[in-house]
């Protein structure tokens, strides 16, 4: 009987480690197919925006390719007009020559035709008539050539040719998209420490400069307190808009796009957080100013010259390497209901090694 007990309690023991270790493997099976569940979800994200991507760039793709038939319809504009001026050309001067080819054998046929006459008349016979008739013959025929002036043949190539491509490339330029923006700098926007040229195309940072004694917010509620920089123009709200910026010689800068209403005071950040999308240089390397923390922007030599590329419709901001229009860096700035301007920041001069001005650059083409 005692054994018989013991059993009982031993099976019942079992059983109810069982049902728990069970249940350990019904929460373990959950668990799993939730795992599935959030894998599946993930995968399907993931096939979604590998579409998106796909899609993406077949739009960008097709973009370029827009942009590239525009530009072969501009060349072939081009090539059409030169290809009808020569021929115009060509028309007008062997229209020219034909007709004095066609006076000069007009007098060949006439003295041909005096030949023959005189010819005729040496063929009959000899009679006291003949001799008053050759008289007046040769009186009748005296026709002599008469060389039509000159007409200049050479064909100087450089009249249709010459630099064609750089002709072309001036032609261009009326029809560039975005066009070059023809900025200058605005003093009001100018925190006091800044120095603008003549001409307010360079801005230098002035550390000897006097301030003015009242607070220089109360001077001039649009300066920066502690960020140098300087907008220019009426500020941008739609379309494409593309300008270039000095950097030569200059140790350290901050350049490229603000809102209208960024925050002029001290800030926690100077990031996109803050309405400003830039790139730095500081310490030898060029940095995105992102959120939450600077985008190393890798590369082999520093650029002297930035261009910016602010597109408005399609809300990017990108930045180029301008002489070799090698990108550097895009931002996707988002919906933004006010105007955005032009940023520029010198720096400090570093002990005077950053004294260089920072130049609003004005290609020529």
């Amino acid at each position: 009987m005692h054994t018989s007990h013991m059993k009982d309690t031993n099976n019942h023991f079992n059983n109810s480690l069982l049902g728990a270790q069970k249940e350990k493997l019904i929460q373990a099976i959950k668990k799993i197919k939730h795992e599935i569940d959030e894998c599946y979800e993930a995968e399907k994200d993931a096939f979604v925006d590998a579409l998106e991507v796909e899609n993406r760039f077949e739009e960008i793709e097709c973009e370029i390719r827009a942009e590239f038939q525009n530009l072969h319809r501009f060349l072939d504009e081009e090539e059409e007009t030169d290809l009808e001026r020569v021929k115009k050309e060509r028309e007008r001067r062997v229209k020219i020559l034909k007709e004095r080819e066609k006076k000069i054998a007009m007098q060949g046929r006439d003295l041909e035709k005096a030949i023959e006459r005189l010819n005729c008349k040496l063929r009959e016979d000899d009679s006291p008539k003949l001799l008053k008739e050759i008289k007046e013959l040769l009186q009748r025929c005296e026709v002599n050539f008469i060389r039509p002036a000159p007409i200049e043949c050479e064909i100087l190539s450089g009249h249709f040719v010459g630099p064609i491509q750089y002709r072309i490339w001036k032609h261009m330029q009326a029809s560039l998209y975005p066009n070059i923006s023809m900025l200058t700098f605005d003093p009001e926007t100018a925190h006091p420490l800044l120095t603008l040229s003549e001409e307010r195309t360079s801005v230098t940072y002035n550390e000897d400069k006097v301030l003015p004694k009242e607070n220089p917010d109360e001077r001039n509620p649009k300066c920066f307190h502690y960020y140098y920089c300087v907008m220019g123009s009426e500020g941008f709200t739609h379309g494409s808009h593309y300008w270039e910026v000095e950097v030569k010689g200059k140790t350290a800068w901050r350049v490229g796009v603000a809102r209208a209403d960024v925050h002029r005071g001290e800030m926690d950040s100077s990031s996109t957080l803050n309405g400003l999308w830039t790139l730095s240089l500081r310490n030898g390397s060029i940095v995105a100013c992102t959120h939450p923390k600077p985008t190393q922007v890798i590369l082999y030599t520093l650029p002297t010259r930035i261009g910016i590329f602010l597109d408005c419709d399609k809300e990017e901001v990108s930045f180029y390497n301008a002489v070799t229009m090698t990108p550097l860096f895009s931002f996707y700035i988002g919906t933004v209901l006010v105007p955005l301007y032009p940023f520029y920041n010198p720096c400090d001069t570093d002990e005077g090694k950053n004294s260089a001005p920072l130049s609003i650059f004005h290609p020529l083409l």
